[in-house]
């Protein structure tokens, strides 16, 4: 365990110009504003507010999504579903320049740090959306329960028969409009979904729930994490959900009733 913490934290060093501070900060405890790459790029995050730091090991250091499970290629469609403030999607897109990117935030404070962050990393294969992932077309609320950026979960989701009916409240009531599984092909402009990366604190269970296999199968991969802690019985629902179409496996985290789950379409063979 204590080999473990070493190099995750010569990780950051490695990583981040500022990974000494980012070291120092995480052994008190304390949370951090910003990381720096070592080009320049800052990543900046709500002050005062955890999750930066244990997001950085996660997906820069760790890389619990693709780590063995997804090499980007030219041409590839990504969707960051829970974005944050933009990690994910400017990792993956460093990676591939060739692929595109489109990441969904809907929580506002979040999503105005997606977007600066994004526009000083000069990544044009990124779009940025202020869209929740839901179990069908309509608006919602998100609430923050906790103190991190990553505590935040729909609340109140109204449905809808008309995608572009909720996006012109959004502006009027404050609300954040919610798309099914099956209206990320438009809003993406492709066909298919080489990679799915989902963290969107319990929602996961009701969006898979909804999805029919024709929907499914258009998504190569996906990279999750569950939340029974949340919504107790998620795993169960999400590998039920994925059962015909994508073969499963399953990462528990240290934190209890939480963890990674992955699944690749069954015609793909590695």
């Amino acid at each position: 365990m204590y080999l473990k913490s070493v190099l995750r934290m010569g990780s950051l060093m490695l990583h981040f110009r500022n990974g000494l501070p980012l070291v120092q900060q995480m052994r008190a405890g304390q949370p951090c504003d910003e990381a720096v790459l070592w080009d320049g790029t800052r990543i900046t995050h709500p002050p005062g507010r955890g999750g930066l730091l244990e997001t950085l090991q996660e997906i820069w250091v760790e890389r619990i999504y693709t780590r063995e499970f997804y090499r980007p290629a030219a041409g590839d469609m990504v969707v960051d579903a829970g974005a944050n403030v933009g990690i994910f999607a400017i990792h993956i897109a460093r990676q591939n320049s060739r692929g595109q990117v489109l990441a969904l935030e809907p929580f506002a404070e979040n999503f105005r740090y997606l977007q600066e962050n994004v526009a000083r990393a000069r990544l044009d294969n990124v779009r940025c959306c202020q869209i929740a992932l839901g179990s069908g077309f309509g608006m919602g609320q998100m609430q923050a329960v906790g103190r991190r950026s990553l505590d935040h979960v729909l609340r109140l989701e109204y449905r809808s028969s008309n995608v572009r009916v909720c996006s012109s409240l959004l502006q009027e009531s404050g609300e954040v409009s919610v798309v099914p599984l099956s209206g990320l092909f438009e809003l993406a402009g492709a066909e298919e979904i080489a990679f799915l990366k989902v963290d969107i604190e319990g929602s996961e269970r009701d969006v898979f729930a909804a999805a029919a296999p024709d929907v499914l199968r258009r998504i190569k991969r996906v990279a999750m994490e569950y939340h029974d802690g949340i919504m107790p019985g998620t795993l169960d629902v999400l590998r039920k959900a994925l059962a015909a179409t994508h073969d499963t496996t399953v990462r528990p985290s240290r934190q209890e009733g939480c963890g990674i789950l992955l699944a690749r379409r069954g015609d793909l063979k590695n």
